[in-house]
């Protein structure tokens, strides 16, 4: 597919600087929207420098692989994460980033994906045991509670739904969410939600010392990534990974794993609702292949209309509205030029949206991604995981587990929104709905 390319205009806002922070604080969406309407290549006056929107694969590609090593994240990231949970694999660069991500990748690999679905098909089938017909779930709360479960089972071996300390990090990931939203705030602001951040997160970290310090004692044979983690410890030689590293590694791919993926599921379920004549096949793909059985791993290979409904879903409503990247040097390729220091904004959420790439893109059409479809989508305009050398390391985890979760719900349920519900995006670091989204149940 050949796209055309605008050349670099300024972004307008309504005033000049504070009018474009201001915006990015009241309505990121909309914000982005707007964007999006006046080029693929803008210039975006800050009050504390420049920022770059790009909305053209092209340039994205230049950014995410060519010109990769020029661009980290920023720093503003950086700074806003200091002080509360350190240096992660989601905020680094360099040396330690590579260090990190060479040491957890064999935890994300497919068999170790293979050897966690029972824990994915159990806990959704006891969620839905737990359900009957006419009950009203909050779907967004429904799928937190499921993703923690799954995701701190399968990554540290115990539920940390059953721990008091896991509503100190649901309110740490609340507060650092709002906090980096739009223009972030340095940790070292004495603000009030800082203060607050610094509690939460001192209480969540006694819990994953606790879980690192007996994982390093026991005599049973664990194959999670905290497991990984400490041995990696043991073994390495660099230096790099320390006990804070090690506790900041778990944190953050706690917080990283249940949130993105519960609302995700919840977008995909609404959608599912919204769109009769795609609930009808999927629910014929599901009743095909499972029957009235359980869902078990090897399945997913079989039930394609189930991966393209929820990778349309997450190009019509992906979780990750917009990311960022920081020239480290003056970057130029073609006619474009990035000066030093300078942000640039990658927004999935505009990006998945082109109609010259996805005609009719408002439209939730899951056949976008079969075979035929994604021959001629362009490398580089769809990226719910994000892309290039940096590309999401959970990923085919999260496929698998939405998957099983979504085969698992409709098989037994058909779930609605009242008529007079309107979904809206809300934006907070992750996009999900402003509202929640309660939903009633039927059984099939």
């Amino acid at each position: 597919m050949l796209l055309t390319s605008t050349p670099m205009v300024s972004a307008t806002a309504q005033r000049p600087q504070a009018g474009h922070l201001r915006a990015m604080r009241q309505d990121m969406i909309g914000y982005l929207e707007g964007l999006s309407q006046q080029g693929d290549f803008l210039k975006i006056p800050l009050g504390l420098g420049t920022a770059y929107y790009l909305n053209h694969p092209d340039d994205i590609r230049e950014v995410l692989v060519t010109q990769a090593e020029l661009f980290h994240k920023p720093s503003t990231i950086k700074y806003a994460a200091s002080g509360l949970f350190g240096e992660n694999l989601f905020t680094t660069d360099g040396r330690l980033w590579k260090v990190l991500r060479q040491t957890m990748q064999p935890a994300f690999q497919s068999q170790q994906i293979r050897d966690h679905a029972q824990i994915m098909i159990d806990e959704t089938a006891k969620m839905v045991s737990q359900w009957h017909s006419g009950q009203m779930i909050e779907i967004c709360q429904a799928m937190m509670d499921l993703t923690m479960g799954i995701t701190s089972q399968a990554f540290f071996g115990v539920d940390l739904r059953d721990r008091p300390e896991a509503k100190n990090i649901v309110r740490f990931i609340e507060l650092f969410n709002q906090r980096i939203s739009g223009i972030p705030v340095p940790a070292w602001v004495p603000l009030p939600a800082t203060r607050e951040m610094k509690t939460q997160i001192a209480q969540a970290a006694q819990l994953f010392d606790a879980l690192i310090n007996e994982r390093r004692h026991t005599s049973r044979i664990y194959t999670d990534i905290l497991a990984m983690l400490v041995a990696a410890q043991a073994s390495d030689t660099t230096g790099l990974i320390t006990d804070q590293q090690v506790r900041n590694e778990v944190m953050n791919l706690f917080a990283a794993g249940y949130e993105v993926t519960a609302n995700s599921l919840a977008f995909a379920l609404h959608l599912i609702d919204q769109y009769p004549t795609v609930e009808t096949r999927l629910r014929a793909e599901i009743d095909q292949i499972l029957g009235n059985r359980a869902i078990t791993f090897e399945d997913l290979t079989n039930m394609p209309y189930l991966e393209c409904v929820l990778k349309e879903s997450m190009r019509l409503m992906p979780v990750t509205a917009v990311f960022a990247r920081q020239a480290t040097q003056t970057v130029t390729w073609a006619d474009r030029t990035i000066p030093k220091n300078a942000a640039v904004l990658i927004s999935p959420w505009t990006l998945h949206r082109r109609s010259d790439i996805y005609p009719d893109s408002l439209t939730f059409d899951p056949d976008r991604f079969d075979i035929s479809g994604r021959s001629q989508m362009p490398k580089f305009a769809y990226l719910p995981f994000s892309g290039g050398t940096r590309i999401c390391i959970g990923q085919a985890f999260a496929m698998t587990q939405m998957r099983i979760n979504l085969a698992t719900i409709l098989q037994r349920y058909r779930l609605s929104t009242t008529p007079d519900y309107v979904m809206q995006p809300y934006f907070s670091f992750n996009t999900r709905p402003q509202d929640g989204l309660p939903m009633q149940l039927q059984t099939i």
